[in-house]
């Protein structure tokens, strides 16, 4: 009886001190209190609790439940489990942070100590506990939390001192900016960074934030850890106590250098600008807007055309020029349109009525939204040059057509020779040879056998003599110019030569005719010949090769020509080479009919030449001559 009666007083005396303590705990503000039976469920909350998720008294009902369906999904486990952990092992208090519906529907962070009442039995009866609501502090510690992160992150130098220039922060910003670490700063003084000569500086700013001044903006020059000077912008703003009383300073410096090299960068793009205006200003330019008009009309221009700025501006362009297109003004307006650019000859009149050939080049440019604003349009006179390039090809032509008359001339005097040579001078040796033949005769029958036999030996060597002259006569009229061209016709003539290449040159040739001989003139068919003799000299001379192809044909109204090789491959350079006679001779010769020869080597593949040129009747050539 004695142990069950000292029980009950402690028990007494233990409730007496945590009424206490809860009489206390009612007074402090924002301190919610709740009770939880553990025999019965009851529950019972205060109305500073109530007021915490903002409800009246009235508003919210001491029910188990009403908390329950208030406590955050996923806080829910976790403060049951806590809770019976904390019954079935028990400890001075029990603490746990949990989430809470307000009224409004938002969510707020509680802080809940508790402490479990006993029985005489040591038996858990009932649990009292208190709420404290966390919101505002954890949102001001969410603020510090971000605030000190973006000082810490800041690309700024961020630095606190004490109004004695003493550093006591220092952000990872600073570091970059002057290469000290926190350690190195922290405590040091903030003159470290000041070069000598601008120590003033920081005592008169010192001395304006003990008079609660701020310094905004304030370009200066501080000394980096490897000894460079930095250019800072700075501004730096007194911190005051919870007093108002000012205990130091926050500095944020911003390093410049890179802004004043971009300014140094920009002044002088913009001095070449002006300078590029200067000179613009003098080239033959103007500025058309969509309709036409002209917008912007140079010095240039003015000295081009004759037309004063007054004149021009506003002036449709091409009826202020009186302009001649090429094609027609809405072609070049289309291409101007789609392409974005035009370039080309224009026919122009000037002031004073002078007309002129220029180059012009006209390019759209956009405003900033994509859309075609301005015409910009740039002329240069070429009507000297037009005429002096018309001059020149004139000449050219000239050129060629006198290249064609002696080319004529060559072969007209080549077939001449031939002629006599085979003609006069072949009939002389045969009439000798007959002579020959009537003294043989002759002399056979008139004197001694001995004699004659001798007679007749010589006479022999006269006619072997005469028979070798023949053939060389024929070799050289052959040469001049074959006979088988102006009999056959060209194929046959080809044909010839490949056989006599091959037997002169032991080079194999393989020979592709197609068709019947080309309808060609008979002074095209000697220009395509003697091509193809320059081709297959070249072969002997430099192609060492083991065989070569020929062929000759028709392709849509053309002739060609082509002769393959496989020997050394001409190379690049004797193909640009301006002494390679032969070759230019070749293109000549084509070019007086319209023709083209093209060549292509690979070195150690062989070469291919191909000739073309248009095919005419012979003969319409023929009756014209």
């Amino acid at each position: 009886m004695k142990t069950l009666k000292q029980s009950e007083e402690t028990c007494q005396k233990s409730l007496q001190e945590r009424g206490e303590r809860l009489e206390l705990a009612i007074q402090i503000p924002d301190l919610g209190l709740w009770e939880y039976d553990l025999r019965t469920g009851e529950v019972y909350v205060s109305p500073r609790f109530k007021h915490q998720l903002g409800y009246q008294e009235e508003e919210f009902a001491n029910d188990l439940h009403e908390l329950e369906i208030r406590l955050h999904p996923e806080d829910r486990e976790r403060v049951k489990q806590s809770l019976h952990a904390y019954l079935a092992n028990p400890r001075p208090f029990y603490e746990v942070q949990y989430r809470l519906r307000h009224q409004d529907g938002a969510y707020r962070w509680m802080l809940a100590r508790a402490e479990v009442l006993r029985d005489v039995g040591d038996h858990p009866i009932r649990v009292l506990g208190c709420q404290l609501d966390l919101t505002e502090r954890n949102r001001a510690e969410e603020d510090r939390s971000r605030l000190a992160a973006i000082v810490q992150s800041s690309d700024d130098a961020i630095v606190g001192k004490t109004l004695d220039g003493i550093v006591t922060s220092w952000n990872e910003g600073a570091r970059r900016l002057f290469g000290y670490t926190t350690e190195e700063m922290v405590g040091q003084p903030l003159a470290r960074l000041i070069p000598g000569d601008r120590l003033e500086e920081e005592s008169e700013i010192l001395a304006r934030l003990r008079r609660g001044e701020r310094v905004e903006h304030f370009e200066t020059v501080r000394r980096h850890k490897g000894g460079n000077l930095v250019d800072v912008s700075v501004s730096i703003s007194p911190i005051r106590d919870a007093s108002g009383r000012i205990v130091g300073a926050s500095k944020i410096a911003r390093d410049v250098g890179g802004r004043k090299r971009a300014q140094a960068a920009v002044d002088q793009a913009n001095e070449r600008l002006r300078e590029q205006a200067m000179v613009l200003e003098l080239a033959p330019v103007l500025v058309r807007d969509m309709d036409n008009r002209i917008v912007l009309w140079t010095r240039g221009a003015e000295g081009l055309y004759g037309f004063s700025k007054e004149e021009a501006l506003g002036r449709i362009s091409h009826e202020l020029f009186q302009t001649e297109f090429p094609d027609s003004q809405e072609n070049l307006d289309e291409i101007l349109r789609r392409a974005g650019r035009w370039e080309g000859a224009l026919t122009q009149r000037k002031r004073d009525g002078e007309w002129l050939v220029v180059a012009s080049r006209q390019i759209i440019y956009h405003d900033l939204a994509g859309h075609p604003k301005r015409i910009l349009e740039a002329n240069v006179d070429i009507t000297e040059r037009q005429r002096a390039e018309a001059e020149l090809n004139q000449s050219q032509e000239q050129l060629r057509a006198l290249a064609d008359r002696l080319a004529r001339a060559r072969e007209e005097e080549a077939t001449r020779i031939a002629r006599e040579l085979h003609d006069q001078l072949g009939r002389y040796l045969t009439t000798i040879k007959m002579d020959l033949g009537s003294i043989e005769r002759v002399l056979a029958g008139e004197i001694t056998s001995e004699v004659g036999r001798v007679l007749r030996e010589k006479a022999q060597t006269i006619g072997q003599t005469v028979d070798e002259t023949m053939q060389t006569v024929r070799a050289i009229a052959t040469q001049l110019r074959p006979g088988l061209l102006d009999d056959l016709g060209l194929a046959a003539a080809i044909e010839w030569q490949t056989e006599d290449f091959q037997k002169r040159s032991g080079i194999l040739c393989s020979l592709t005719l197609t068709g019947e001989d080309p309808p060609i003139r008979r002074d095209q068919a000697t220009a395509l010949f003697r091509i193809f003799q320059e081709i297959l000299t070249n072969v002997a001379r430099h192609a060492q090769a083991a065989k070569v192809w020929v062929y000759l044909g028709e392709d849509h109204g053309r002739i060609v020509l082509e002769v393959e090789d496989d020997g050394l491959g001409i190379s690049q350079e004797r193909l640009t080479e301006h002494r390679s006679l032969g070759l230019l001779g070749m293109r000549e010769r084509a070019l007086a009919f319209g023709g083209t020869v093209e060549i292509a080597g690979v070195p150690g593949q062989g070469t291919i030449v191909t000739v073309r040129m248009p095919l005419s009747k012979a003969a319409d050539e023929d009756s014209d001559r």
